[in-house]
């Protein structure tokens, strides 16, 4: 388990989920994958998440929304623009180039064909919206094109962008596949627009803000 300032977050099979602590109540963004449950809810029950807030409506991020939900009493929050891709048997990814066609079809397969528990969210989320709760304070921005509701959420000089990048050894990627290239791209430029510090994201470690700029040009040839 890592804790950076008061965001605690841990490796859960090859996934990461993360806690906002606050004054008076926690803020989890994403849930994991079935397999990721067990471990997620050690760290759950040992805090107070008052609420969930999903990057996107992919089922590794939010299988265990209602599960959470249920057992902790907590909100689910998501972007408006991802409630059609709750129902996973509509995705339709392409892939980012020619070289990870069969991951995107892969993916379009698998997802399509696994059901999760369906829930309702208590919050839909738009671009610019402001979450003062908890003591915290938390902006919505827009970061579509991995799926068209795609958000990261800005905490102070911190960003959680989901599944909008790719942390390699030595740069950064897009993600291997996407619903728009063109939105997926003025997504991480926007990313650079804000400049945050640390960019967390849903599978692999932080990222620098300088890797992702010296990232940029690989990036814009993917």
């Amino acid at each position: 388990m890592k804790k950076i300032n008061n965001i605690i977050y841990d490796n859960l099979d090859y996934f990461k989920a993360y806690l906002i602590k606050g004054q008076d109540g926690d803020v989890l963004i994403d849930t994991g994958f079935s397999s990721s449950r067990k471990k997620l809810k050690r760290l759950l029950d040992k805090n107070n998440v008052k609420l969930i807030i999903l990057t996107h409506a992919h089922l590794d991020h939010v299988w265990n929304a209602k599960y959470f939900k249920k057992r902790y009493g907590c909100q689910i929050a998501i972007s408006k623009n991802d409630l059609e891709n709750l129902d996973n048997s509509i995705i339709n990814s392409i892939p980012v180039n020619k070289y990870y066609n069969f991951s995107a079809i892969f993916a379009n397969y698998f997802m399509k064909r696994i059901k999760i528990e369906a829930f309702i969210p208590d919050l839909l989320l738009e671009d610019n919206q402001l979450l003062n709760l908890y003591g915290l304070n938390l902006k919505v921005v827009s970061l579509k094109g991995h799926t068209k509701g795609s958000i990261g959420i800005l905490y102070k000089d911190y960003m959680f962008v989901g599944d909008a990048l790719v942390n390699r050894k030595y740069y950064v990627e897009l993600p291997y596949q996407m619903q728009n290239k063109i939105e997926a791209l003025a997504s991480v430029k926007k990313i650079l627009e804000i400049k945050p510090k640390l960019i967390f994201i849903g599978h692999e470690n932080p990222i620098k803000f300088e890797k992702l700029v010296n990232s940029m040009k690989k990036i814009e040839t993917q």
